[in-house]
């Protein structure tokens, strides 16, 4: 008997008596010590992105593990859910900072950078709104260019 991705499978394993194969690539271990690091950031950040796979947002901004609490969704949107995660953060992490991420080409928005750059906009207004003492600033991150650059508030 072995066991299939989904579920159970009772067939008998064609390659119980097979010999072992070398793994394709090996898989990276998790780093040393993430367990041990604080629960608070390092930076006081909290960084909202989208959801986007070609985005990592840790090293794409030049950040570690441990610096910034990540929140994404699709579109780098600040909605009721990512208000909520940043006031515990900002009241139990000691959160001071927040940085709005959002990239080209993005879905989400209907792949127009405007699009992006607008939803940065209200992101910062109503961040700003509700959660007074809260740093804020947005950045537009160009995937082919592999930097970032801030926008500016309306």
């Amino acid at each position: 008997m072995t066991w299939a991705p989904f579920g159970r499978n009772t067939e008998p394993d064609p390659t119980a008596d097979a010999p072992a194969a070398e793994p394709a690539a090996a898989v990276p271990e998790a780093a040393p010590g993430a367990a041990y690091l604080p629960r608070a950031p390092g930076r006081g950040l909290a960084i909202l992105t989208c959801m986007d796979s070609r985005l990592d947002p840790l090293p794409d901004l030049g950040l570690v593990r441990g610096d910034a609490m990540v929140l994404r969704n699709a579109g780098a949107t600040v909605s009721d859910d990512v208000e909520r995660s940043l006031r515990v953060a900002q009241e139990r992490a000691g959160i001071q900072e927040v940085w709005l991420v959002g990239h080209s080409d993005c879905v989400a928005h209907g792949m127009a950078d405007a699009a992006v750059e607008d939803e940065l906009r209200r992101g910062i207004t109503r961040i700003r709104g509700v959660l007074p003492g809260l740093s804020v600033r947005a950045l537009f991150y160009d995937l082919a260019s592999g930097s970032a650059r801030p926008v500016e508030p309306g």
